[in-house]
């Protein structure tokens, strides 16, 4: 279900874009209208961010969700109280002051993705995307009606994530402080594509997101954070870098950005970025698979590319270590090692410059 068609979803209060706990009438599992009624916990932040996982939340029946004493640790989990609970309140900050917090039955805890408790940025788009790889295009080219749905970002508490969907309460953010609460049980939705309230294209997009070295990544935000974090480890082991490569992996990290922004992030790219993702994408059935395969690529020539520059490094600081220990011809056999690495950087380089990210 995408952005706009969620927006659609009709409630006695309007739409599901409406930034507020909802009773959502359209749902078909009553366990899910009970976790929305009555403002207990859950809002449009959480049914937006499973629509991008490929939910359609309308389509769930009651039959599909297990209810559990203890989380699987697979799929969606919604860790609610099934009973009115009293519990103590923790933190130094918390506004009840060291008394007992008081929570309604079927009040939302918190939400877990794979036994992980999810925590959650927002924020706002377009309903449509703009000139990617995958083919759509919005209706004003670059510029456009802004949703009414949050766009979430949720995963583990990194970056600039900082709440919790549900009660966010100091305390019982982890699964260990939530088991401590009375009546606690969750609801599992799985994840796994064959369920019937699984989108087609999200399913697509989840099966084939790209992989950058061993950090999975869908989002050209995410590929950046990862960039910068390859980048910035090798530059705190530089040394003397005779042969000047380190401004070729910048200047080749730049411009997998440039493609990756222009390939799945929805920014007008240059002439010569638009044709190496036109020249490398290529035409199917699946578009969305067209440029997941792409991105796919230039993050698999991006890896190795840093990894080759890291063996460099390493070959250099030995190659001193050795001259230092044995004199200068001591050194030649790392020097060896440091020329071979050398030209595996040139080779990538080359690769990701003249756009060629097959495999």
């Amino acid at each position: 279900m995408s952005l706009k068609e969620l927006s659609n979803i009709k409630t006695r209060y309007g739409n599901i874009g409406v930034d507020r706990k909802l009773t959502v009438e359209s749902f078909k599992a009553g366990k899910l209208r009970a976790l929305t009624n009555d403002f207990r916990g859950i809002d449009s932040n959480f049914w937006s961010y499973g629509a991008k996982l490929g939910i359609e939340w309308d389509k769930i029946t009651d039959a599909e969700i297990e209810t559990n004493a203890k989380p699987t640790k697979k799929g969606i989990e919604i860790a609610y109280v099934d009973k009115d609970s009293k519990f103590p309140a923790k933190g130094k900050t918390d506004y009840y002051g060291g008394y007992d917090v008081g929570i309604d039955k079927f009040t939302t805890i918190s939400v877990l993705k794979d036994g992980k408790p999810l925590w959650y940025t927002k924020s706002w788009k377009q309903l449509t995307n703009v000139m990617t790889a995958t083919g759509k295009t919005a209706k004003n080219r670059y510029s456009g009606t802004r949703s009414t749905v949050p766009d979430i970002d949720a995963g583990s508490r990194s970056y600039s994530r900082n709440k919790q969907f549900g009660m966010n309460m100091i305390g019982y953010q982890s699964l260990s402080g939530m088991m401590s609460i009375p009546g606690i049980k969750f609801h599992q939705i799985k994840l796994s594509e064959d369920m019937p309230y699984m989108g087609a294209g999200i399913k697509r997009q989840m099966r084939q997101a790209a992989q950058f070295g061993a950090a999975r990544f869908t989002t050209n935000d995410e590929f950046a954070r990862i960039n910068k974090q390859y980048f910035d480890d090798l530059l705190r082991q530089r040394l003397n870098d005779p042969k000047k490569l380190g401004a070729k992996v910048k200047q080749a990290a730049k411009l997998c950005q440039d493609l990756i922004d222009g390939a799945i992030g929805g920014k007008k790219p240059s002439g010569k970025i638009k044709k190496m993702i036109e020249m490398s994408v290529g035409k199917s059935s699946s578009p969305e698979g067209d440029a997941y395969r792409f991105i796919s690529g230039v993050g698999g020539k991006l890896a190795r590319l840093y990894d080759y520059y890291g063996y460099y490094l390493k070959a250099l600081e030995k190659q001193k270590e050795d001259e230092k220990k044995y004199g200068k011809d001591g050194g030649s056999f790392s020097q060896g090692d440091a020329e071979g690495y050398a030209k595996d950087v040139q080779q990538y380089y080359n690769y990701i410059m003249q756009g060629k990210f097959g495999y």
